[in-house]
């Protein structure tokens, strides 16, 4: 179990976003939740990253689709309008990671797999700041 674990975990009891190095320790209660949900959870693989369409869904509704390639860069495009920027992704330790610059702008997620379906939870951080949650959804192709 890895940090970033610990505060999806959190986010998703408290709906509060707290930074890696600002984590409480967990009371005895939370810790026996907190090994139940990490069994709902899984390591994300390589080419299985690359090998379907996903949808980002953040809290406030603004949706995208993102196409990982196999060489590792990537397009997410605004669901509507069809607007897109590129980036980069990686998958290490079973989380995958996604990196798009625009401008000055550094937008990254962390991405943690769900072994019940195929809707992933993860961060997005702006700039190396938390900035919000968003759902990851596999899209199986045709």
């Amino acid at each position: 179990m890895k940090r970033i674990h610990l505060q999806l975990f959190l986010y998703e009891m408290t709906h509060r976003l707290i930074e890696l190095e600002d984590l409480p320790s967990l009371s005895s209660r939370q810790a026996t939740e907190f090994h139940e949900w990490y069994k709902t959870k899984r390591k994300l693989l390589n080419f299985e990253v690359h090998s379907q369409l996903w949808v980002k869904v953040n809290v406030d509704g603004f949706s995208t689709q993102l196409q990982l390639q196999p060489n590792g860069k990537l397009v997410e495009e605004d669901l509507f309008t069809k607007k897109g920027i590129k980036g980069l992704w990686h998958v290490s330790d079973g989380f995958l990671f996604m990196k798009i610059i625009s401008g000055e702008v550094i937008v990254e997620y962390q991405v943690i797999g769900s072994n019940i379906n195929n809707i992933h939870s993860g961060f997005e951080y702006i700039n190396g700041i938390l900035s919000g949650y968003s759902k990851f959804i596999q899209i199986k192709n045709n």
